[in-house]
């Protein structure tokens, strides 16, 4: 059966984000016609937008309180590439529509990977603590030219990651559901190839998705394949890694080092042992922000705005269910 049109006379759009006031003025100035409003995540939601149909948030934001406030919400518009805590939020009304924000973040994530790849390689922490100690020592500074990087996923942050560190002159492969050719990667192989190409990664980057077939993908047994002078970089979700086995290999000095950017705890917690882990760098989860994400974000936001106003649900871009 046809999906039914969302008649225009019954959108009202609420945004909850700290950059609101920049999509409120773009809204007005590029679809005058649509109601909407915006909150900062945790403010009371305005009495008038709770009659918003449609909701744009991050899973931050969404919370019982939020959506108790709208009873009428048929559409919501996730801000983050991942639904995960969105999807499955236990409030959230069956027979919503629900879109995402992937293919934004190819530049900062892949942007991310690199600095993390420099800053363990060249040791960056030491720099900086024989700086504040007013101490010059001179230090060996491995290049990334000639390294290999392998990454596990093939999704768009990683093809942009593999495409820069090409133009550094290295190897690039990746693993996979299956075997192919993919643009940036000399190889891909599939999941089960796992352990032989974590043996040849200077670097293994994980991007993958968080599924049923990923989670504990990387375990102590593809820990203990890779060489100690590799490093692991985790940008994408906690879940992917076995992070005591990861502690382990690092407190035995099996490999070089680590940087993790997402956690099964976030905020991490300041009593959380990883924090004194050694050779391990810790971001909280960034990889994804950068002074540009509002503005990779607006045109999706506008033409899903404006086809949702509209009634057009098959327009609706990176439709998730």
């Amino acid at each position: 059966m046809p999906e039914t049109p969302t008649p225009t006379n019954d959108v009202r759009l609420l945004i909850v984000n700290a950059d609101g006031q920049y999509y409120a003025d773009e809204l007005a100035r590029q679809l005058p016609d649509l109601a909407f409003d915006w909150m900062r995540p945790g403010e009371p939601v305005p009495a008038r937008a709770r009659d918003a149909s449609a909701l744009a948030c991050f899973a931050s934001a969404l919370n019982d309180d939020l959506l108790a406030a709208l009873p009428r919400l048929r559409w919501l518009q996730a801000l983050s590439s991942g639904v995960d805590g969105i999807a499955d939020h236990p409030r959230l009304p069956p027979g919503i529509v629900l879109t995402s924000a992937h293919g934004i973040h190819g530049p900062a994530v892949s942007e991310m990977a690199l600095t993390l790849m420099l800053a363990l390689a060249r040791d960056l922490a030491a720099i900086l603590a024989d700086q504040r100690a007013r101490r010059w020592q001179r230090r060996r500074q491995p290049l990334l030219h000639g390294k290999t990087l392998a990454v596990v996923g093939t999704g768009l942050i990683a093809c942009e990651l593999a495409a820069k560190c090409q133009a550094l002159g290295m190897r690039t492969v990746a693993v996979s559901g299956k075997p192919r050719q993919v643009p940036g990667f000399d190889q891909v192989h599939a999941h089960g190839a796992l352990r032989e190409v974590a043996a040849q990664a200077d670097f293994l980057v994980l991007l993958a998705p968080l599924t049923q077939a990923t989670r504990g993908l990387v375990d102590a047994a593809v820990l203990a394949a890779m060489k100690p002078s590799a490093y692991l970089i985790n940008l994408a979700r906690a879940g992917l890694c076995d992070t005591a086995a990861l502690v382990d290999a690092l407190r035995g000095e099996r490999l070089a080092g680590a940087a993790l950017d997402v956690f099964e705890r976030e905020p991490l917690p300041e009593d959380d042992p990883l924090w004194s882990v050694p050779r391990l760098m810790i971001t909280p989860h960034i990889g994804g922000e950068s002074d540009r994400y509002a503005d990779q974000v607006l045109p999706l936001l506008i033409h899903n705005a404006r086809a949702w106003a509209a009634g057009d649900l098959s327009g609706l871009r990176n439709r998730v269910r």
